[in-house]
């Protein structure tokens, strides 16, 4: 099965399991789920260190992408398709990053990971 990790469903995964639900915990644990990250989400990551919300044992530029390759994760870069979708979607959710989250999802057909509510008002899957 396949899912997209929400920014902090990615972060919590990593850096604090202990916050992640049971489901999502069994869900990220199971070797045959496939894991998906948003590159919005690696830019999401790197803007709140860079403002000071979030601290990392490491600068972005290496911790996304060794954390990737640890809990073998497998990016989604930004199309043209998920951008403009994401632009176009009803003003429900405003944040830009979980737009694109939200428009990857439904063009990939994923589960989103998140404990955003939010999201399953654009009628994609949702778990937490």
């Amino acid at each position: 099965m396949g899912y997209l990790l929400d920014t902090h469903a990615f972060l919590w995964m990593v850096a604090a399991p202990d916050r992640l639900s049971g489901k999502v915990r069994e869900i990220v644990g199971e070797e045959n789920n496939r894991l998906h990250l948003s590159a919005a989400s690696g830019w999401e990551i790197a803007l709140l260190k860079h403002l000071g919300r979030i601290e990392l044992p490491d600068e972005p530029q290496r911790f996304v992408p060794e954390a990737i390759q640890q809990f073998k994760v497998d990016p989604i870069p930004i199309g043209f398709t998920a951008a403009i979708t994401a632009a176009c979607l009803p003003f429900i959710h405003k944040d830009p990053f979980d737009r694109i989250i939200i428009a990857e999802a439904e063009k990939e057909k994923l589960t989103v990971l998140t404990k955003d509510r939010t999201f399953s008002e654009y009628g994609i899957q949702t778990l937490w």
